[in-house]
């Protein structure tokens, strides 16, 4: 486990300026909720739906020993990764208590204090959809930086189409702001990086089926997130391959 100073910020002199003010309101943002987030996200039938096809779909993509769950806030999966990483000092906390056993990182994500190459995935889940565009190009960088020759990131966004319908949060623009249409996506990942998959994630709202009804429907749900239906869903999971 690596230690850290409670202040994520201690030594910052020589972060990217147009990265420091945008972490600072992310952490602050997310230490007040680290004592509620499990519940308050995930302990209602929609988040129990979501966690259960977010958890399926990774468990089938994620390949190797060494694993990274990058921005792993309160650790909530943490048990598909060898190691995690989170900026946030209140997350991190809460993910060690409740995985003492693991490597978890107070690191900011485009500076994370591991060798070139550690890892065989990273997977990063309601992270990218809160980076501005520049700060997505410095941590693509450092998750090519991380992974083998060969290696996988994985990671979710949300449909641009339902967002740009739902439109940005009041009180916190940059919450779930970013989505990338494909050839923005392409754009971002140039010659560096090869897209291999990509499925839809809550698709359908069988969170407001019956209770007796919902653990069938989630298969149902994982196969139409595998065709075309798939660019009608609230979220897209992208695999991509670093390239040799």
């Amino acid at each position: 486990m690596t230690p850290s100073s409670n202040d994520p910020f201690e030594h910052t002199a020589d972060w990217p300026a147009e990265l420091l003010g945008e972490a600072r309101e992310v952490v602050a943002y997310y230490d007040a909720l680290a004592s509620t987030y499990d519940e308050s996200r995930f302990g209602h039938t929609h988040g129990t739906c979501l966690d259960a096809i977010e958890r399926s779909l990774l468990k089938e993509w994620l390949v190797g020993p060494r694993i990274l769950d990058l921005a792993c806030g309160t650790g909530r999966f943490l048990e598909l990764a060898s190691e995690g990483v989170d900026l946030s000092p209140e997350m991190v906390r809460h993910a060690r208590e409740r995985w003492p056993d693991k490597r978890i990182h107070q690191a900011p994500a485009w500076r994370i204090p591991v060798e070139d190459g550690a890892f065989d995935t990273i997977f990063s889940m309601h992270f990218f959809m809160h980076l501005r565009p520049r700060t997505l190009h410095f941590i693509l960088e450092e998750c090519w930086r991380l992974l083998r020759p060969g290696g996988l990131l994985v990671f979710d966004l949300p449909n641009a189409l339902r967002r740009r319908r739902a439109g940005p949060s009041a009180s916190h623009p940059w919450h779930a702001a970013t989505t990338l249409e494909d050839s923005q996506l392409l754009a971002h990942l140039g010659s560096r990086w090869r897209r291999t998959g990509q499925r839809g994630i809550a698709l359908a709202p069988i969170h407001r089926v019956p209770s007796p009804l919902r653990k069938a429907l989630v298969p149902a749900e994982r196969l139409l997130a595998r065709t075309p239906l798939k660019h009608l869903a609230s979220y897209h999971l992208v695999k991509l391959e670093k390239r040799a």
